[in-house]
């Protein structure tokens, strides 16, 4: 007899694992977030995104072990709030409770799967879509953010990871009362979509819980692919920067050959050269009245990188140029300023300015990174 009974209560609990609500879903990985205003069900992207879910889930389950020692072991998301609700583009928790500011205590890099044809696999392309919110490249934690509608310019900066969806109950129902597809459609995304547009900030989420649905999301160990997937992203980050680093290595050898040439042909040769190691060609000198800092100059200008490729000139817009040296505004490279400030009006001359009083050592905007610049300056005018 109490065999039996021991076999009709296994038998219940084995039966009983997975809600009517979720049994008919397919395989995969879901999280049900229960907040005050109801339930929102998402379907997480384990398979192609398994970093970003696996942080998710882990959090959930306190079971990362990057997170800080006195949150192990806990829901990291019970009594979270939607900080940042905005309406008609996101909600957004997983930052604050109540009382503040709610820290998991790492950071993590960015997933961003590619399609064979190049395009990114999820996109920030309809409503419901799950991805995480960040303060730039590599720095994702706990917080994340559900759309309201499709947000294209996000793509490539959030990793999104999951997307709302019905349970099989609601399916089943919604099923019954529309058999046009494209009303049921319209249905189900109404459905999906019904306490994420309840949502307000302050609103409170209660708990996550994670659903399991097949063999391989029972055996997806959310702690141990998140520190094998972060292992392997940092791999290939340094991988990247040496493949860059070689790149410009190859670079830097041909624009010196380059500019040994451009220089020569520039008269280099005859240029002062200042303390700053600023080179000076004067082209043509008069006895008008000094630039100084706190009067207007006209001047019309070429500018060159020391390898010779022209960037930009006065000509290309017809006119010459008005600036003055004070401008806080659009501040000046120091070699160019000491240039100028060796000039009279009605003259002309041919900065070498080295990267070092330039734009220094690292890649700024269109200028390659240890660009040496090369200006021509010819001053038409001092004051107004």
């Amino acid at each position: 007899m109490k065999k039996i009974v021991y076999f009709f209560i296994i038998f219940l609990l084995l039966t009983s694992c997975t809600s009517p609500k979720y049994k008919d879903l397919k395989d995969g990985i879901y999280a049900n977030i229960e907040t005050n205003k109801g339930d929102i069900l998402l379907e997480l992207y384990a398979n192609d995104v398994p970093k970003t879910v696996a942080n998710f889930i882990s959090l959930v389950e306190g079971t990362n072990t990057r997170l800080l020692d006195s949150l192990k072991g806990e829901n990291f998301y019970e009594g979270i709030i939607f900080h940042r609700v905005v309406p008609n583009f996101v909600i957004q928790a997983g930052g604050y409770t109540s009382k503040g500011r709610k820290i998991a205590g790492y950071l993590f890099g960015d997933e961003f799967p590619i399609a064979d044809n190049g395009d990114y696999i999820y996109k920030h392309d309809d409503q419901g879509i799950l991805s995480m919110a960040n303060g730039g490249p590599k720095t994702n934690n706990s917080q994340f953010f559900i759309t309201h509608r499709a947000i294209p310019h996000l793509n490539g900066k959030h990793s999104v990871f999951g997307k709302t969806t019905v349970n099989s109950l609601e399916l089943k129902e919604l099923q019954k009362k529309y058999t046009d597809s494209l009303q049921l459609k319209k249905a189900i995304d109404s459905t999906r979509m019904a306490i994420v547009n309840k949502i307000v900030q302050n609103d409170t989420i209660n708990t996550i819980k994670i659903i399991r649905i097949g063999a391989a999301a029972k055996e997806f160990d959310a702690a141990s692919v998140f520190n094998e997937e972060e292992a392997d992203f940092e791999k290939s980050q340094q991988a990247k920067i040496n493949q860059e680093n070689k790149r410009e290595e190859k670079r830097y050898a041909k624009y010196l050959v380059r500019k040994k040439a451009f220089l020569a042909k520039m008269n280099v040769s005859k240029a002062k050269e200042t303390g700053t190691g600023l080179r000076i060609l004067m082209l043509k000198e008069t006895k008008g009245k000094k630039v100084t800092e706190n009067k207007p100059i006209t001047a019309n200008y070429t500018l060159y990188i020391a390898d010779g490729k022209r960037m930009q000139s006065s000509s290309d817009v017809g006119k010459p140029v008005v600036f003055n040296l004070k401008d806080e505004q659009n501040p000046m490279i120091s070699g160019l300023r000491e240039g100028l400030l060796t000039m009279r009006e009605g003259e002309k001359a041919r900065f070498f300015i080295p990267y070092s009083i330039a734009f220094g050592d690292q890649k700024a905007g269109p200028f390659p990174a240890k660009s040496d610049l090369i200006y021509e300056i010819e001053i038409l005018k001092i004051g107004k």
